[in-house]
């Protein structure tokens, strides 16, 4: 293949690419107009972050669903994650409206990035108005963590609640790249500069390193949880091996404060915020299809395009 051909394929690859992206842009510029015809967007306009204020007492809705990730998603048609901005956005959305007495958080999740957790709970420890957390089918692992900063925790009979700790998995892909002809040169300036790398198995000393670490966030999330919950620490490392109790068990442990559905749970919240009679909800949606389409606009698209291949391993409560 001449250069003059080399470089026609790539401007034709170029230009799929872009009449692709230009037609995701179009489509979902036409779904965002349909959604405001149709009366689909007003619980995502509602709030101070929004600009529209019943001027009733509300209740703000957060949805707390998918993998806790300090990236929005895993790849270019991963799914969406839950991200402090996201959530730290909302709170702040809530915390600034006057006409909201209380924050009702609906958790569907099974945890993931220890830091994005951490980060979320520390800010929600910090909100005035009440919390009430509502679990759906399950609340671990770092959406538990999250979940502890709340006045009042609800889930359902069946809810899975807890997995309280740490797993850092380091894959060893020395074998298979021997297999397909990968060779790896590395070349480093610090000791345990490559720790982690995929084409070698760690060290001994490399595996305590990494194994004193997990124990500090391990001994982080155990004290959080024990402040948080009122519970004794030395009761809590006795429920914190990793496993998943159901709602019954976890409320008989002190994880939850009450076995109900989402409905109760906004009646929690309403007597906690002050408010009589049916309360109304407002607040943003997460991650609909709807809204799954509008994040991939042009810019993000171009930047998951270029930043798909990108791997980076971290600590998770999952």
């Amino acid at each position: 293949m001449n250069d003059r051909t080399k470089k026609i394929s790539a401007g034709r690859i170029i230009g799929f690419v872009f009449a692709g992206l230009f037609v995701l842009f179009v489509f979902s510029s036409g779904c965002f107009l349909a959604g405001l015809a149709a009366g689909g967007f007003s619980s995502v306009f509602t709030g101070t972050g929004g600009g529209i204020s019943s001027g009733l007492d509300t209740i703000y809705l957060i949805r707390l669903e998918g993998t806790i990730s300090a990236t929005g998603s895993a790849g270019l048609l991963g799914s969406p994650a839950v991200t402090p901005e996201y959530v730290i956005e909302q709170l702040r959305n809530a915390e600034k409206n006057p006409s909201v007495k209380a924050i009702l958080i609906r958790v569907n999740s099974g945890g993931g990035s220890a830091a994005a957790s951490q980060e979320i709970y520390e800010e929600l420890k910090k909100v005035d108005k009440p919390v009430v957390v509502s679990v759906g089918d399950i609340c671990a692992s770092g959406a538990y963590y999250i979940s502890c900063a709340a006045d009042e925790i609800v889930a359902n009979r069946t809810s899975a609640v807890g997995s309280i700790g740490v797993i850092m998995q380091i894959p060893n892909l020395e074998e298979l790249y021997d297999k397909i002809g990968i060779k790896y040169t590395t070349i480093k300036q610090g000791k345990y500069k490559d720790v982690g790398s995929s084409d070698r198995p760690i060290t001994d000393e490399e595996k305590e390193l990494f194994k004193k670490q997990t124990f500090k966030i391990y001994e982080q999330f155990v004290s959080d949880v024990a402040t948080s919950r009122n519970i004794p620490v030395d009761k809590v490392r006795e429920i914190a091996t990793g496993w998943v109790y159901i709602g019954t068990e976890a409320l008989d442990l002190g994880l939850v404060d009450s076995i109900g559905t989402y409905r109760d749970a906004e009646r929690i919240a309403a007597r906690l915020g002050g408010i009589k009679g049916e309360p109304v909800i407002i607040g943003g949606q997460q991650f609909n299809f709807l809204d799954m389409i509008l994040d991939y606009s042009f810019n993000q698209v171009a930047g998951k395009v270029l930043n798909i291949l990108e791997q980076h391993s971290y600590p998770v409560i999952n």
